[in-house]
């Protein structure tokens, strides 16, 4: 059987080099608020629902929403615009029950026999879309216990990310992984493990990202030694220097790149075309510098920029202009993303859908950047009550403590009572809204990807 392999820095299949294009399929297996339209973290959503309409209606309502976003429409329209490869993120309480003792314990016999099936029954429902249309697969744990990372998308309720002060919550995804590796050894559209999404070691903790990768990857060695894993830096997977060594011979690196979220300015339509492509060029060859000092193969798992409210036109120019610099560099590449409520996809449901008049009502009282600015300026206002001046890095750290308050409040004054007006016959309508049928696309974006999908 044949599976993708690193051969110095190049993914090889079937002997010969191959670049990876795709997207990153979205807000499927791991619910992030703007993504979705609904304020909190994936847990605090799915326990409004569970609080509003109990919990097996809340699991039917889950189970619909996963059948809907992701089926063979949607792979065929994948398919059709040439891409040979996704980015699923994943979040870890589809496989782990953070209330059980088995599923909790060091002793690996026992952990497993506390394991959850249902992420199981979706991944071997993503493997087998992935087979018929041949089109390479990489989840990634995009939320781990406690956090590996402060914000919303880990599925962080306190912003603080605990992932890195407990052990314990270490050693289950080391045995998750393992689990999985072992179940998934021999798939053959599976491209690898994308290990852990987007760490941030706050406060700092050095040692602990490399320790976390050499303890998995010993893990799914000894089950595994067919597919390619891959490793993500510190500080949102922009920074390498966390990591000091790879040994494994079939290890690859990936990164993220949103220069607009660092540089707001960017995004500005007037910011002129050529001086954008320089300087979005400039700080891509800044930041994989120290990674191509591996010699290892690289991998771009997220890109992209949001189109909610934007000139198409211009956000297609942009995103064009960033693959160009992938393709230039020989760098792999997934596009975040393929599918949301009209924030960032590529598909989405139509305007008059259940999903997106629901999500109208309650952008009357949250979205996510009032949020984000909300966040900023409640910590600008304590700070002013103590003596002195507080650092910025302090205040960054800070506003993530400050939202994960905000999500409590968000979740019972604004989405449970959402729910309750709309009653359980009209929610439970809501995830057909992501049917591909009922989806419109982005036309100019599915032409961006499929110029550079086609093209190879």
């Amino acid at each position: 059987m044949d599976f993708v392999t690193v051969k110095g820095d190049e993914f090889t299949y079937r002997g010969k080099s191959i670049t990876f294009r795709g997207l990153g399929i979205g807000s499927w297996l791991n619910m992030e608020h703007f993504m979705v339209g609904m304020p909190g973290t994936d847990h605090q959503i799915r326990d409004a629902f569970s609080e509003t309409f109990g919990a097996q209606k809340s699991q039917r309502f889950f189970d619909d929403f996963v059948e809907s976003f992701a089926d063979e429409d949607d792979f065929k329209f994948l398919k059709s615009l040439g891409i040979n490869f996704i980015r699923v993120p994943f979040n870890y309480r589809l496989f782990v029950d953070d209330e059980s003792a088995t599923a909790n314990s060091a002793d690996l016999a026992q952990f497993k026999t506390g394991l959850k099936e249902q992420g199981f029954r979706y991944f071997d429902r993503l493997f087998a879309l992935c087979r018929k249309y041949e089109i390479f697969c990489m989840p990634d744990l995009h939320a781990a216990p406690g956090g590996q990372n402060p914000d919303w998308h880990s599925d962080n309720m306190t912003g603080v990310p605990q992932f890195w002060h407990f052990d314990v919550f270490q050693e289950q995804m080391v045995a998750l992984w393992r689990e999985i590796a072992s179940r998934y050894a021999d798939e053959p559209y599976l491209m690898g493990y994308d290990l852990l999404n987007e760490p941030y070691l706050m406060p700092s903790k050095p040692g602990a990202l490399q320790n976390f990768y050499d303890r998995v990857t010993k893990a799914i060695r000894e089950v595994d030694t067919n597919h390619v894993i891959l490793l993500e830096g510190d500080f949102f997977a922009m920074d390498i220097s966390a990591i000091d060594h790879i040994d494994d011979p079939n290890t690859a690196i990936t990164f993220h790149y949103y220069p607009t979220v660092w540089h707001p300015q960017m995004a500005a339509k007037d910011y002129p075309r050529d001086q954008w492509k320089r300087d979005c060029e400039d700080g891509f060859d800044t930041m994989i510098a120290k990674m191509r000092a591996f010699g290892r193969p690289l991998l771009c798992g997220e890109a992209g920029y949001e189109i909610s409210g934007d000139e198409i036109g211009h956000v297609m120019n942009m995103t064009e202009d960033t693959v160009e610099i992938f393709e230039k560099n020989h760098v792999s590449w997934t596009l975040w993303s393929y599918k949301d409520a009209q924030f960032m996809g590529m598909v989405f449901p139509k305007s008059e859908t259940d999903w997106m008049q629901f999500v109208d009502e309650i952008h009357h009282s949250w979205n996510h950047h009032r949020e984000m600015d909300e966040g900023k300026d409640l910590v600008a206002t304590m700070a002013h009550m103590f003596p002195g001046d507080a650092d910025e890095q302090t205040k960054y750290e800070l506003q993530f403590r400050q939202r994960s308050l905000m999500f409590v409040l968000q979740k019972e004054q604004i989405l449970k009572p959402q729910l309750q007006r709309w009653g359980w016959d009209r929610v439970e309508k809501l995830p057909a809204s992501f049917r591909f049928s009922r989806c419109a696309v982005h036309q100019e974006y599915a032409d961006v990807i499929s110029k550079f999908a086609h093209g190879n």
